[in-house]
């Protein structure tokens, strides 16, 4: 999974790794593309806030990519969702603060499948962000 935002990584990290996968951390959105090219990863998680316009020239700038386009990418934010309306191109949405259990939804509708079987000694209603 790839995530755009350090803190993200850290929040989101034990939830990656309970389901299964690796995170790895874009410094930048404008260096999103470039990493995600080379990892090809299952998922991207794209910080997103109203106010800047630069989570959605790396949103184009993957979506418009052959390599890149075929990638989910789950938005995550403090707001409920953008504009009030589904931002084109985000296959799912995740709202601080987020549960596992969010997050496991998030990614099974982004239709990214998940290892359940190291929930096990996993507290689902811990609250990592």
């Amino acid at each position: 999974i790839a995530v755009t935002d350090p803190n993200i990584v850290y929040l989101l990290q034990p939830y990656a790794e309970e389901s299964g996968f690796q995170t790895v951390r874009s410094g930048q959105e404008t260096e999103l593309s470039q990493l995600a090219q080379q990892v090809q990863p299952a998922l991207i998680v794209l910080q997103i806030e109203p106010a800047e316009s630069v989570w959605r020239q790396a949103l184009e700038c993957l979506k418009s990519d052959p390599v890149t386009g075929r990638i989910p990418v789950v938005a995550y934010s403090c707001f409920d969702e953008v504009s009030g309306s589904p931002i084109e191109g985000v296959a799912g949405f995740l709202q601080k603060s987020v549960l596992y259990s969010d997050f496991v939804l998030a990614l099974e509708q982004a239709g990214v499948p998940v290892d359940h079987s190291k929930r096990e000694n996993f507290n689902s209603d811990h609250k990592g962000i």
